[in-house]
């Protein structure tokens, strides 16, 4: 059962790459903070389709698989796919993006700057933006993020799975 944890870990992160890239390239990430939160959204949809796939994969290899068996191959998932959304973000900071911090500050100055900010406040702000969408917090976003998500998803989908399979 341990082949197909990898298999669908590697699908699902696979998959959050080729959007990520892909939605790059489409050019949601140039056209807005909006764009960037519901390119987040769809990322999120696709993973969880991931994990009901995979965990459907699991179920019917093994069907005596109880939810805790499945729960764990939900971590396992989620463990291999968060180590390939980290790698993802290092290679969409280094090669895809890499203006990204810069661009994401400017946007959100265009968005969020008040005529009451003095420019001391204001630099501090913007100071903490650029340190929000660093390769660092997108890599720690990625990774943690995945992992979360894989996890929550695990448990809700085998419990429907083990319920179904009654």
């Amino acid at each position: 059962m341990k082949s197909l944890e990898l298999k669908w870990g590697l699908i699902i992160g696979g998959a959050y790459l080729v959007w990520l890239y892909l939605s790059y390239f489409l050019g949601m990430h140039t056209s807005g903070i909006l764009w960037i939160q519901v390119m987040s959204l769809i990322s999120i949809l696709i993973t969880l389709v991931g994990f009901v796939f995979g965990l459907r994969a699991v179920q019917r290899a093994a069907p005596e698989t109880t939810w805790l068996e499945g729960v764990k191959s939900g971590i396992i998932m989620a463990g291999i796919t968060a180590a390939i959304a980290v790698l993802t973000q290092v290679g969409y900071f280094t090669v895809i993006h890499p203006e990204f911090p810069v661009y994401m500050t400017e946007e959100t100055r265009y968005v969020l700057t008040t005529p009451e900010m003095t420019e001391e406040e204001a630099r501090e702000y913007f100071e903490g933006v650029r340190k929000t969408f660093s390769m660092k917090s997108y890599m720690l976003q990625a990774g943690v993020g995945m992992f979360f998500f894989g996890v929550v998803f695990s448990t809700i989908i085998m419990a429907f799975l083990r319920r179904l399979a009654k």
